[in-house]
């Protein structure tokens, strides 16, 4: 048997990898496994060498697609065999050792006895001497296909059913155009973990670290990768899924047959879609040619507590090697392992890929969200690698010893990056806030009155540094929506990132100070010079930088809506009056109701109908007071409405 060796695995940060297999034989086919998962990627990407006089004439595969599973596996295996069988020729064998020959009609399922939910399976057959006999299934012991073409189905329906529930692996059939020796290498896109990045930094003084880029990286395939080259690509090429196995069956338009001859009949022409060509996926590069890195030390052993105490520079010793060669360019990072690996399937590695000095600072970041009495120790890190660093969790250590971790994001070539990564307890912190609104100007604004106010908040953080030593602490505050720093009040040097304020000061030991972050913003409110009350017109008629015309506009304005008050008021009083002879004439209307026409109860009635008939003329003349007064009060603010327009 021919098994094609993994030699070497190109990976992505995106869960798909590059495998390359070699294999030396002679035969003219040759199997090669591939995950049913992957397979789709296998076909539209695969790419072989030979080296030999052959040539590759096809890869051939299975199309179980195509077949349908008929056996049933969710409890209802027999019925499903009946159905398989039905209309065949038969031996059934009962309990009795007695056999029946015939031809398989179906089954029916029956009630038994009184439990309605359970039900008895009845095979129904056609019997040589055409008689329909029924069997109970529970009494049959064994059903014996006679004709060979069903026998030959229900083995092919078991075998479909067997492969279906083994190792999920296809042999692709590859045949070339000859027999004799051949060296052939498959390569192939496939599923596979993405490598992930983790950073080791160790503090060799105050500016001054050793960097350290390791990888994880996973072999979950069908194959060991035995002394494979192996290549990590940080890289984001677009790849994708596409069936490209099963078959393609088109639906075709149908067309009714005419039920007459001899009568034209029109069918209108079907409506065909064009099916968009499936794009070219793009092919994984497998061997990529590299540079030779330069080399640094690389890690030693940690070192015990108590060296802590030493005043001797910490100097960092060689333990691992270094193992990769690095490539950059414009789209990615190559990562190219110097010597070959071994990662069985199943398993996984870390790999050391470079190290190298970098300078770094320490410094105190202080961020109540996230603490709200001490500070973080971090450093500051920048990347002087030569290629961008990809997100991943870093370890700090620390004169060789474990001190804290972090989580460092995407960092570009020539960035820096802040690592917080301890709690600094020797720091204790306290902020306050207050905040103020005060009322700056007043001005027009076409048709509005406009008001701007100056809000301050005022961030105020007490340092008390209990160290022996100095500490270079950054203070962050919340930089909330449109402040700004008051730079003219700021005393400490303070800059602005997208969330934050950030002041940055030395502390010296055993020294509590206090600092003072200012910020502040500008807000307007606007209000319709229609709808302002007299003071606030008062005000803007105070304004030296009206124009005599705005000035003229304001004081008709005010002048016409003095009117306007008064006619409100008239209004009001002629509506309370109303109301008032409303409630009359409704009581001198029910009184009506009750009297009748006759004797002193007619003469009385004919008086209320006198005054009933008064009042309802006053209610008229009254309505249409109130509404030619509505019609001057529309007037009035049409009016000012137009002397707005001239501002």
């Amino acid at each position: 048997m021919v098994v094609f060796e993994v030699n070497e695995v190109t990976l992505y940060k995106m869960g798909i990898g590059w495998l390359s297999s070699k294999a030396s034989f002679q035969n003219k086919k040759v199997l090669f496994p591939v995950l049913v998962k992957n397979q789709d990627d296998f076909l539209k990407t695969f790419h072989v060498e030979v080296e030999g006089e052959a040539l590759l004439s096809s890869i051939a595969f299975d199309t179980e697609e195509s077949k349908d599973l008929q056996i049933d596996q969710d409890g209802y295996a027999l019925t499903s065999i009946l159905n398989l069988l039905s209309g065949s020729k038969i031996v059934i064998v009962s309990d009795n050792k007695e056999s029946i020959r015939g031809r398989l009609i179906g089954y029916q399922t029956v009630k038994s006895g009184n439990d309605s939910d359970t039900l008895k399976v009845k095979i129904v057959l056609s019997t040589e001497d055409d008689s329909i006999q029924y069997f109970d299934s529970n009494r049959v012991i064994s059903i014996l296909p006679v004709e060979e073409f069903y026998r030959k189905t229900l083995t092919e329906q078991l075998d479909f059913l067997s492969r279906s529930k083994k190792e999920n692996v296809k042999n692709l059939k590859i045949s070339f155009t000859e027999e004799g020796e051949k060296n052939v290498t498959v390569s192939y896109l496939t599923e596979l973990p993405a490598w992930l990045s983790s950073y080791r930094i160790y503090s060799l003084d105050d500016e001054n670290a050793v960097f350290e880029l390791w990888s994880l990286v996973t072999n979950n395939s069908q194959q060991d990768w035995i002394d494979a080259n192996l290549h990590l690509i940080t890289g984001l090429p677009i790849s994708f899924r596409y069936d490209i196995s099963s078959p393609w069956l088109i639906d075709r338009p149908f067309v009714q047959r005419p039920r007459q001859m001899g009568i034209s009949v029109m069918t209108p022409e079907a409506e065909y879609k064009e099916l968009a060509k499936p794009a070219s996926p793009p092919m994984a590069v497998a061997g990529i040619p590299m540079k030779k890195a330069k080399r640094s030390r690389a890690v030693s052993s940690l070192k015990m507590a108590d060296e802590f105490l030493e005043e001797e520079p910490y100097e960092y010793a060689v333990g691992a090697a270094e193992s990769a060669e690095i490539v950059t360019t414009t789209e990615s990072v190559s990562f190219s392992l110097k010597q070959p690996v071994t990662i069985k399937k199943g398993e996984s590695a870390l790999l050391l890929l470079h190290n190298t000095n970098i300078p770094k600072k320490t410094i105190y970041i202080y961020n109540q969200e996230q603490h709200t009495t001490h500070p973080f120790k971090a450093i500051e890190v920048e990347n002087v690698t030569g290629y961008g660093w990809e997100e991943g969790p870093v370890t700090i250590y620390e004169k060789g010893a474990y001190t804290g971790e972090a989580m460092l994001q995407r960092v570009s070539k020539g960035e820096k990056q802040i690592l917080p990564y301890l709690v600094e307890q020797d720091v204790i912190i306290k902020q306050n806030e207050t905040s103020s609104s005060k009322k700056i100007s007043i001005s027009i604004s076409g048709q509005y009155y406009v008001e701007t106010f100056l809000n301050t908040r005022l961030y105020t953080l007490e340092i008390n540094n209990k160290a022996d030593e100095d500490k270079l602490v950054i203070c962050e505050v919340p930089k909330l929506y449109d402040y700004k720093l008051d730079k003219k009040k700021s005393k400490v040097e303070t800059k602005e990132t997208p969330n934050y304020f950030r002041a940055e000061i030395l502390v010296e030991p055993k020294t509590l100070i206090k600092i003072k972050i200012p910020t502040l913003r500008k807000t307007s409110e606007s209000i319709s010079i229609a709808s302002i009350s007299d003071e606030y017109l008062d005000d803007l008629l105070n304004l030296e930088t009206l124009t005599d015309k705005q000035v003229n506009s304001l004081k008709k304005i005010k002048q016409i809506r003095k009117e306007k008050i008064q006619i409100n008021e008239q209004i009001s009083s002629e509506q309370t009056n109303l109301n008032r002879i409303d409630k009359e004439y409704q009581r001198i209307t029910q009184s009506i109701n009750v009297l009748t026409s006759e004797g002193e109860e007619g003469k009385t009635r004919a008086k209320y109908v006198e005054r009933m008939n008064n009042l309802f003329e006053t209610m008229e003349n009254k309505r249409t007071e109130i509404e030619k007064l509505q019609e001057r009060s529309s007037k009035i603010d049409e009016e000012i409405y137009d002397l707005l327009e001239k501002l």
